[in-house]
């Protein structure tokens, strides 16, 4: 196993327990009973699009159950700025498992690891590497991944993107002045007379090493935008 996956792996480990894909069903049963408000002092039921949405905290994560009767419904576990989310078929049998990264910035929700996608009688019908995908059709992905930079920053600059509440975002973008990929971890400041202040540390796509970190200020329209 190459040192970075490892490393990757223990700083994931010592922030949040493995999840697995052991959760093959809808557990109808346990959102039946939460449902009718017999579940823990820090549970509460939302209504969402007129759906019953569900949000309660077990241990040190955050759960959200909806179910949608003849339609999809989902189960997401966060931790932090960390997030585990399934979804399922009709027939409560696992649809597909996912992982990303989303800080304040509801926009800059990040894919990361391996998403699993399952037919309807649970078998798996595809795998994507979000990790190792190209950046478009026409552009290759960058040599270093987004568990590259999230050491990096860790290591350079002591920034835990797991758990950090200033986190507004993590992406790749592509640099036209030279023509390659690079990433970008995006940390939230202020937001001031409808001006939104974020500090900008940029990371070298092929070498995973620090270029640099600019501050930005962004015009919000009149009001604000409550998810930016």
């Amino acid at each position: 196993m190459k040192l970075r996956s490892v490393l990757f792996f223990l700083l994931f480990i010592h922030f949040f327990s493995a999840q697995k894909t052991e959760m093959k069903r809808f557990n109808l049963q346990e959102y039946n009973k939460l449902i009718k408000k017999s579940c823990p002092l820090d549970c509460e039921v939302k209504t969402h699009y007129n759906k019953n949405m569900i949000q309660f905290k077990r241990n040190d994560s955050i759960i959200t159950m909806s179910y949608n009767e003849n339609d999809i419904s989902y189960i997401m576990k966060a931790k932090g700025n960390y997030y585990v989310n399934y979804e399922f078929h009709p027939n409560l049998n696992i649809k597909s498992k996912t992982e990303n990264i989303s800080g304040i910035s509801q926009t800059l929700q990040t894919p990361i690891s391996i998403g699993i996608f399952f037919d309807q009688n649970g078998n798996i019908i595809n795998r994507i590497d979000y990790e190792n995908a190209p950046y478009d059709e026409n552009t290759p992905g960058p040599r270093k991944t987004y568990q590259d930079i999230i050491l990096a920053i860790k290591k350079d600059f002591n920034f835990d993107v797991f758990q950090d509440k200033s986190f507004f975002g993590i992406q790749s973008f592509y640099d036209e002045k030279i023509g390659k990929v690079n990433y970008r971890v995006v940390v939230f400041i202020e937001e001031k007379n409808d001006i939104l202040k974020l500090l900008n540390y940029e990371y070298d796509g092929d070498t995973g090493k620090f270029i640099k970190q600019e501050k930005r200020e962004i015009q919000l329209p009149e009001g604000g935008l409550i998810h930016y």
